[in-house]
């Protein structure tokens, strides 16, 4: 299921960092590229927010293999739409059925790994942080990279040629992962009226999951960064292209498609190398200290793209003292994203029939956070390129620490939760012995 999760991100980043290249050979110099990238980028949020609703519902009830083998169909379908139209609302099309692939893969496969690790808080803590390694090794390190060289070698042809990833994860995921057992039969007889009737009760059991207080408190956090790194991800190729260009911004000079690809290779190395990191020490601090720290190293890296933007580029001894300050709080923030998954699988305990759902929650806020990213990274990077950008982190870090400091005040809630599930508690009852940290 991770090799085959890898594959599907490698193939979805192609597919977005072509799209990029795709837009700005399509506008350049017509001006419209942002406003059209924050479009299409904010369409595949959209689609994964609401799509990942239904289809962790569909996971629970239905089988969550079933669910995983929609990811590579509808990507193979999206890919080679985008590689035969020029036309900006076609390729709208082509960006919501990128994420109902998303949306389809990731809640069955978090469903299936909070029940894989249920009441074992180190095993938990190694896996999700496995699966955001895989995830954005292949999001952020070899999609964007293949994304770049496949682009300057072949151009709009390269969109065919990506159909091959999404075929592979397809047969992945068919051959190489065993049929995970449902944890509620689905009862398909009764006539209509009976299954009117389900079908409510489902929408109802759902609107409690997702308006749980646990839930709430984690909502506002996790929106914050993932708008955060929404529009770093929809804007930043596209400004540092040259798309806009700025004389006073040092980074929008203009930049390849091969040195971006793999800019944000080594970049997702050393967010890998993080990852490892956060997944050994997993067990031993709390939640909320993982997510401070993550944030804390956002305001660090927006203060450093501020400087190295302003540099001209003249002293390379200061370039790569801000570089490397850049990569140390790269490697701080990676924490986020576990102590993110550890939560909300923290919460599913309390559901353990809704596994998959309650893990869709994940996409929810990340596909909201995205589309929030995209349109007010499109308004940002308008308004001032690669400064606006930083202006537009500064206000969303204020909105994500208030937020924070509220879920850090209310941080047993979330072990109370885990302890009303059948078994022992997720959570050593020593939760206390970790405050200092």
């Amino acid at each position: 299921m991770l090799l085959a999760t890898f594959v599907l991100r490698v193939s979805t980043a192609i597919t977005g960092g072509m799209l990029v290249f795709l837009v700005d050979q399509l506008t350049r110099g017509s001006g419209t590229g942002s406003r059209d990238i924050a479009f299409l980028h904010g369409g595949f949020y959209a689609t994964e927010l609401t799509g990942a609703i239904a289809f962790g519902v569909l996971a629970d009830r239905y089988g969550r293999k079933l669910v995983m083998l929609l990811g590579p169909l509808f990507g193979a379908v999206a890919v080679a739409l985008t590689g035969i139209t020029i036309h900006v609302p076609v390729l709208f099309v082509t960006r919501l059925l990128e994420g109902g692939s998303t949306a389809a893969s990731i809640p069955s496969t978090l469903g299936f790994i909070a029940a894989e690790t249920a009441h074992d808080e180190k095993l938990r803590g190694r896996v999700v942080s496995l699966f955001e390694l895989v995830s954005l090794g292949g999001m952020l390190a070899v999609g964007p990279a293949l994304s770049g060289v496949l682009w300057d070698a072949f151009g709009r042809p390269a969109f065919f040629l990506n159909c091959g990833f999404y075929i592979v994860a397809l047969a992945l995921y068919a051959y190489g992962v065993s049929e995970v057992p449902r944890e509620r039969a689905a009862d398909l007889g009764g006539g209509t009226a009976k299954r009117g009737a389900r079908g409510g009760a489902e929408l109802r059991r759902y609107w409690k999951m997702a308006t749980s207080r646990s839930v709430l408190l984690f909502a506002p956090t996790w929106l914050a960064i993932n708008a955060i790194l929404g529009l770093w991800a929809s804007q930043a190729p596209l400004l540092l292209r040259g798309n806009k260009v700025d004389p006073s911004q040092f980074l929008m000079q203009g930049v390849s498609a091969s040195a971006i690809g793999i800019g944000e290779a080594v970049f997702a190395v050393f967010f890998g190398a993080g990852l490892l990191f956060w997944g050994a020490v997993y067990a031993r601090f709390r939640r909320t200290t993982m997510l401070l720290l993550g944030v804390g190293a956002f305001a660090v890296m927006a203060v450093d793209v501020v400087l190295i933007n302003h540099s001209g580029g003249q002293s390379l001894a200061l370039l790569g003292l801000l570089g490397g300050i850049g990569i140390v709080a790269l490697f701080v923030l990676s924490g986020a994203t576990p102590a993110a998954l550890g939560l909300l699988a923290d919460v599913s305990e309390g559901f353990d029939e809704d596994r998959s759902a309650i893990m869709g929650l994940y996409s929810v806020f990340l596909g909201l956070g995205q589309v929030i990213g995209a349109l007010v990274g499109g308004l940002a990077a308008t308004w001032n390129g690669i400064d606006g950008l930083a202006v537009a982190t500064g206000v969303l870090l204020v909105i994500g620490i208030t937020a924070l400091l509220r879920l850090r005040a209310n941080e047993a809630l979330f072990a109370a939760v885990s302890a009303t599930a059948a078994g022992p508690p997720l959570w050593p009852s020593t939760l206390a012995a970790k405050d200092e940290r």
